[in-house]
């Protein structure tokens, strides 16, 4: 099966400059065409079997992931994954895994994995054609504090938070967990989607912390991750 998958692009395949939401967008869809919309932990050996071709607008790229060996950056360095384009293998592209690192961290190794798959989708496109290309994600040291902001790592990981809890669907399993625990919620409606809102003010962060417990074993992220999401959402103000 051949994935579809579409955003405004230059005709080299770069993307144009994207908003947030819209990578969002991208990422939800894709999501829902590849799992559903339950609300349930990525499985990641069924997102490897179901990408292993990819059509970006209107490119073909067929996917190779591997996750049986160590993965270094051109330095030597250890990284959690990269995703790459070898001009000698056309419309093919690799991801791979770290899994020494990554096996028995399934939040990392779910967040790694969909990084990566956003690299393939907004960064792989446009070196068909440019030559060969890498994209590593470290994990493993924060970046400098003065670092510019690298925006294909910046998609990549909007393209990963949306995907691995999208907005309608954390919204609504949001809504049930605040409800359960009696907290009083406001609603709006963002990007056309019906949004609660809590205030911390008003419930407390044992109840907000409870909540962002439950979901994150709900959707298979960390705790952390769905901090992120929570403030991403205004779900939380």
């Amino acid at each position: 099966m051949v994935v579809q998958v579409e955003y405004p692009c230059f005709a080299s395949g770069e993307p144009r400059r994207l908003a947030a939401k819209t990578v969002g967008a991208v990422a939800a869809a894709l999501r829902q065409r590849l799992a559903g919309v339950v609300a349930r932990p990525l499985d990641v050996d069924a997102l490897m079997r179901r990408t292993k071709q990819l059509r970006v607008n209107g490119r073909v790229l067929n996917v190779a992931w591997d996750i049986d060996h160590p993965v270094h950056d051109d330095g030597g360095e250890a990284v959690l994954g990269v995703c790459e384009h070898d001009p000698a293998e056309p419309s093919t592209i690799m991801i791979s895994l770290n899994g020494e690192v990554l096996q028995d961290q399934p939040e990392l190794l779910r967040s790694t994995a969909v990084h990566e798959l956003g690299h393939a989708v907004f960064d792989m496109p446009a070196a068909l054609t440019a030559g060969s290309a890498r994209a590593f994600r470290s994990g493993l040291k924060a970046p400098a504090k003065d670092a510019p902001i690298d925006w294909r790592e910046w998609r990549a990981d909007e393209f990963m938070g949306a995907f691995l809890a999208p907005k309608r669907q954390l919204a609504r399993a949001f809504a049930r967990e605040a409800s359960a625990l009696g907290a009083t919620m406001r609603w709006n409606v963002i990007d056309e989607i019906p949004t609660p809102c809590i205030a911390t003010n008003e419930v407390g962060w044992s109840k907000i912390d409870a909540i962002a417990c439950a979901l994150a074993e709900e959707f298979g992220v960390s705790e952390a991750f769905m901090g992120v999401r929570f403030r991403k959402y205004r779900l939380v103000c």
